[in-house]
């Protein structure tokens, strides 16, 4: 049963509603599919502290902003590029040959080597160096991207799945890869979960040599005292693969949703760009997530949450059991073991709460303290109470940099190069465009 349901009773802390796990083959026994409250919070205490604000303020300078630098750098090198190339006479500058030129960004493609790169370096210390790859087309991320046509049929059909999957894993790695390759996709983050697993079992004293301890390293030492045991290794294996499909995809999505609505609107970008020149008067200054939280920066706060509430994260039914007693929602009584949903979707377009709920408007976050409330209650991007992502702060960290920075130092031209039937949606557990915002990129004048 779908209902338009008060959230705040489904998913706050001690909920008796119980989630509803599908199955997943490459997830089952990560911190996702945990069923019940209990066993949700021994997982949570291994990766809790791994994820709070203060690991990720720690760790942002040898990671986040060095990633970032690296995205920023390409994009220098295509902008000044592009410069050269309309400079050089003879050349007509026809929307083809634009489209065709160094110039333009497949950001579908960065965004998510740049999450990919920072989310395997945090999680594993392993770097995939997505970012490096020409173009941004690495084969790795790829294949993460191809995995997810397969997520809604391994959601609502995990049996099918399974069988399906058992019989591609007996074939060869060339052929899963050339013919099914989004079976290949899951399969490459589980490879990838599991080789920095073994490593880390086989060299238990690395972690001191490294930047900051891996999630794994946290499993692998358990508190005694606090009756933490080490999850089996199959379970460590799709937390892996959990962090990778959940730190890639979401926030890359948010960050094209935020880029393409802001290059659409003038209104919102000028005022964007007036408050970061004001506040990043150098703009080859990497600024520290910190001072972007600050004040002078509350717009593109604005922007940012703007981003999250219309990019959904998950946009499907994010199902959870009524308790045996039954509970009345929505003015009904619902029988106790009734799967009842409150979708993000469904939340962060409520008109109620959001007014003309589908129109990108920042301004709407700049309001006084009890409607800012409301509106934060309401949006459920990171879902709440016990089953919140753990991810939060590393995710707006990576978006409150990478959009100061993005739209500092560069000025983009999605139009043209991007239509809105592109960045139209289809729910594959989460939300696909039908294609890829790309946009001729500029070095910003001062």
């Amino acid at each position: 049963m779908r209902l338009n349901v008060p959230k705040k009773r489904i998913f706050k802390v001690g909920t008796p509603f119980t989630r509803v796990w599908h199955d997943n083959p490459f997830l089952t026994g990560s911190l996702q599919s945990l069923t019940t409250l209990p066993e949700t919070k021994k997982r949570k205490e291994f990766l809790n502290p791994f994820f709070s604000k203060a690991a990720i303020v720690r760790v942002e300078p040898s990671l986040h902003r060095r990633k970032l630098r690296l995205f920023l750098d390409t994009l220098q090198q295509q902008a000044s590029s592009a410069t050269s190339t309309s400079a050089s006479p003879g050349k007509e500058d026809s929307s083809e040959q634009q489209q065709q030129g160094s110039g333009v960004v497949d950001f579908f493609l960065g965004f998510r080597c740049l999450t990919a790169d920072t989310i395997m370096d945090y999680c594993f210390q392993q770097d995939l160096n997505a970012l490096s790859e020409p173009g941004f087309r690495s084969e790795t991320v790829e294949a993460f991207i191809a995995g997810f046509d397969l997520a809604l049929v391994a959601t609502y059909f995990p049996n099918f799945f399974a069988v399906l999957n058992g019989v591609i894993f007996r074939l060869s790695e060339g052929v899963r890869r050339k013919y099914f390759a989004p079976v290949y996709g899951f399969q490459t983050m589980q490879k990838l979960a599991e080789e920095r697993l073994v490593h880390l079992e086989k060299n238990p004293n690395c972690a001191s040599k490294t930047k900051l301890p891996t999630m794994f390293d946290a499993m692998l030492a358990p508190d005694v005292a606090k009756g933490q045991v080490t999850p089996s290794r199959h379970d460590m294996i799709a937390d892996g693969c959990l962090m990778i499909a959940a730190g890639t995809d979401t926030t890359a999505n948010v960050l094209g949703t935020v880029l393409w609505n802001v290059t659409q609107n003038p209104d919102v970008e000028a005022k964007l760009v007036q408050e970061l020149k004001k506040g990043m008067t150098d703009r080859e200054v990497v600024l520290s997530s910190v001072e972007l939280e600050g004040q002078g920066f509350e717009y593109l706060r604005a922007v940012v949450k703007e981003g999250l509430r219309l990019a959904y994260g998950v946009p499907g039914t994010i199902p959870r059991r009524v308790p045996k007693e039954g509970a009345m929602l929505g003015g009904r009584f619902i029988p106790g073991g009734t799967i009842v949903s409150a979708g993000i979707y469904l939340q962060n377009t409520d008109a109620a709460t959001f007014p003309d709920p589908f129109k990108f408007d920042p301004q709407r976050w700049l309001c006084d303290a009890e409607t800012h409330a409301k509106r934060d209650r309401q949006m459920l991007s990171f879902s709440r109470g016990s089953r919140a992502c753990i991810g939060i702060n590393l995710a707006y960290a990576t978006l409150h940099l990478t959009v100061a920075h993005l739209f500092r130092r560069f000025d983009i031209k999605t139009t043209g190069y991007t239509t809105e039937h592109d960045m139209e949606w289809n729910d594959r557990f989460v939300p696909v465009p039908n294609g890829r915002i790309k946009g001729l990129v500029k070095v910003r004048e001062e």
